[in-house]
């Protein structure tokens, strides 16, 4: 009885520990391994909500074994995939679901493989593939039956020291085979149906520096020789895609684009766009024409590009030892089947992670591919609903405001253009919209300006002549003296430069011009019209827009005048500074009505603008030429030395400042350190 007591007891005791058990839940969380990053033209990178998600990983539990170390993937036109099993010595046929049919190449006798690391499959469904370790291309039949190899072609261009180890391939329609030989710099190995070499193509060009032109235009024949040679990137991978174009892929930074896309004549459509991804390794295209580039990078790995070579998306995450759904160890090998549904190889953890498209993302994706089909009207409902699901993406509104402008509704476009920072968009919007003022508008138009052009004269002259009439302070007369000399030098530069010689201008005058130069610019910056600065202005470095203005300027006044005074010039520094202040008005009286301008003209009329404000900038470059030789007492071509040697100083007191800078901040990084040893270790 006392047993039973004790067993109720402890019953008892254990259902109120799962009780309480209860009050204090493990956590859980159904959030994605990575995050999803849009690439946005304005604010740069910004996190979105997924377009992908993992779904499911194939291991060797349903493919007859462990995969082993997996070096490529092919997913064919049946949606069957394709895997180079290369530590298996096999190529393994899966179906759409991922589920195991057929082995290759693990019979011994002909058509038996050594490591292959590609594999691909033509549209009448011979299967190839790149059989590394035994170095050649086998072909087996759509059966699987063995039927060619393809050993080294024999060819003068390939010599004895060029070792044949194909790792990627694929096929074109005609039968022709682009090969990716390792560790060569001539492009695919193009070879015919025979078997016969016909070529390299693709080839990356290696970059030279500024310092290595440098060099090859003063090292003779013999040092440049000793000099380590410039080799292009080679090419890691080869796509094709339903247009018959190749997708070559490259990393490093020296290549001149990651991605190329080649036609038949080897010409890049994507014209070397460099992509700055240098860690890729493979391409996928799906049917559309988007792009999936898979990458090594620390953060995401991979990466979703629109038709013309844009990125768009980026996302997934890298993890040494991964035991994760959707995170990759090493990843080596992407592609796409006919359900949007990316198939990526992990060759460290032996694993094939599949991502599937969520509702978003297809959603996304059918705008973009309806947007780049020229179908505004049809991708209407999916720009919209891609706004309703997040409003940051810009290329949505991008889509809404063609849609606008192809219905007429102009100032509508105009607002989406904006807030997409389509500044083509917007001109051509604004044109329609100005074209339609003008024409209801025109004559009532020509007399505004007419009436307000004679307004501001006689306004001006009113103003001048009540000026006249005043008695005014000494000290108002100088300065108002000093600010009309500002503006006769602009046009008189010699005699402007003369009356200023051996004369003190007030210090409060020379603030004021450089403050009322400060203040135009930044008064220009968000005054003027969309097209001058098309993004958001609330992400506008006003200080460094500062730092280019008025640095360039206080170098030129100390250098010109240590220049001048070591070559004999009779200019003092006050001289030196008055009149290098003046020399920039030109800048603040032309820039006012440019800035009013870029309200009214296009794109197209852009040039106006252009060519005002390089008129602007020789004029200014002309007066401080004139300063020097007059302040300065100089003759016309030793204005010239002095204007050069002054440059040349202005770029020795930057790099100086540069060096000093840099001196500085190591020798505080240095400090900061010994305080942060003597701090743990006390």
């Amino acid at each position: 009885m006392f047993s039973h007591a004790l067993k109720g007891i402890g019953i008892k005791a254990v259902v109120v520990l799962c009780m309480l058990c209860l009050l204090f839940p493990q956590f859980a969380s159904a959030q994605l391994p990575y995050y999803t990053w849009y690439r946005d033209l304005n604010s740069g990178m910004i996190a979105t909500q997924p377009i992908y998600v993992p779904d499911r990983v194939i291991d060797g539990n349903s493919v007859e074994g462990s995969l082993s170390s997996p070096s490529d993937l092919y997913i064919a036109d049946n949606d069957h995939v394709y895997i180079a099993d290369t530590g298996n010595n096999r190529i393994v046929e899966l179906n759409e679901r991922g589920e195991y049919i057929r082995s290759l190449g693990q019979v011994e006798g002909p058509g038996k493989l050594d490591q292959p690391e590609g594999v691909f499959v033509s549209a009448d469904g011979m299967i190839y593939v790149a059989n590394t370790g035994g170095q050649s291309i086998v072909r087996y039949t759509a059966e699987g039956q063995f039927e060619h190899e393809f050993k080294k072609p024999d060819s003068k261009v390939l010599t004895d020291d060029y070792h044949f180890l194909p790792t990627k391939l694929v096929v074109d329609n005609r039968g022709v085979m682009y090969v990716v030989v390792k560790d060569t710099f001539l492009g695919l190995l193009r070879m015919n149906p025979e078997g016969k070499f016909t070529g390299f193509f693709g080839a990356n060009k290696a970059k030279l520096s500024w310092l290595d032109r440098f060099k090859r235009s003063i090292l003779n024949e013999k040092q440049l020789s000793q000099e380590i040679s410039k080799q292009p990137n080679a090419i890691q991978n080869v796509t094709i895609a339903q247009d018959g174009f190749l997708l070559t892929t490259s990393s490093g930074q020296a290549s001149d684009g990651q991605i190329k896309k080649l036609n038949a004549g080897g010409f890049d459509a994507f014209n070397n766009k460099p992509l700055w991804e240098y860690s890729l390794v493979d391409t996928a295209i799906d049917r559309n024409g988007f792009m999936y580039g898979l990458n090594r990078a620390d953060y995401s790995n991979i990466s979703v590009y629109d038709p013309t070579g844009e990125v768009m998306f980026y996302f997934g995450a890298i993890e040494k030892n991964a035991r994760q759904l959707g995170i990759t160890d090493y990843a080596i090998s992407i592609d796409v089947n006919s359900n949007n549904e990316l198939w990526v190889v992990d060759n460290s953890s032996n694993l094939i992670h599949v991502f599937k498209r969520t509702s978003f993302g297809d959603t996304y994706m059918t705008a973009a591919h309806l947007y780049f089909d020229g179908d505004y009207d049809q991708s209407r409902i999916y720009w919209e609903e891609v706004i309703s699901q997040n409003g940051m993406l810009n290329i949505a509104y991008n889509g809404l405001g063609k849609i606008a402008l192809h219905d007429r509704d102009y100032k509508l476009a105009l607002d989406y253009f904006k807030q997409s920072n389509d500044s083509a968009g917007y001109s051509d919007a604004f044109w329609y919209i100005r074209y339609e003022w003008m024409k209801d508008n025109f004559l009532l138009g020509v007399a505004v300006l007419v009436v307000g052009l004679w307004g501001l004269v006689f306004g001006a002259r009113r103003i001048s002549k009540l000026i006249r009439k005043r008695t005014w302070p000494p000290k108002l007369q100088q300065y108002a003296g000093e600010i009309r000399d500002s503006l006769y030098l602009m046009f008189h530069p010699y005699n402007g430069f003369y009356r200023l010689k051996d004369r003190n201008v007030s210090y409060g005058v020379i603030g004021f011009i450089l403050l009322l130069a400060l203040g135009v610019h930044t008064w220009s910056i968000f005054a003027s019209g969309f097209i001058a600065y098309p993004y958001e202005l609330g992400f506008y470095n006003i200080p460094l827009s500062f730092a280019f203005k008025i640095v360039p300027w206080v170098t030129w006044v100390v250098a010109n005048y240590l220049v001048s005074a070591v070559k004999g010039g009779e200019g003092r520094f006050r001289e030196v500074l008055q009149a290098s202040t003046f020399a920039i008005v030109p800048y603040i009286v032309i820039t006012i009505p440019v800035t009013i301008l870029t309200n009214f003209v296009v794109l197209e009329e852009w040039i106006i603008i252009d060519l005002i404000n390089q008129s602007m900038w020789v004029w200014i470059i002309v007066l401080f030429f004139v300063m020097t030789q007059v302040i300065h007492n100089f003759e016309f071509t030793e204005a010239i030395k002095n204007a050069v040697i002054t440059l040349f100083t202005i770029g020795v007191i930057w790099l100086f400042f540069t060096i000093v800078s840099g001196l500085v901040y190591n020798f505080y990084d240095f400090i900061i350190q010994i305080y942060r040893e003597v701090t743990f270790h006390g």
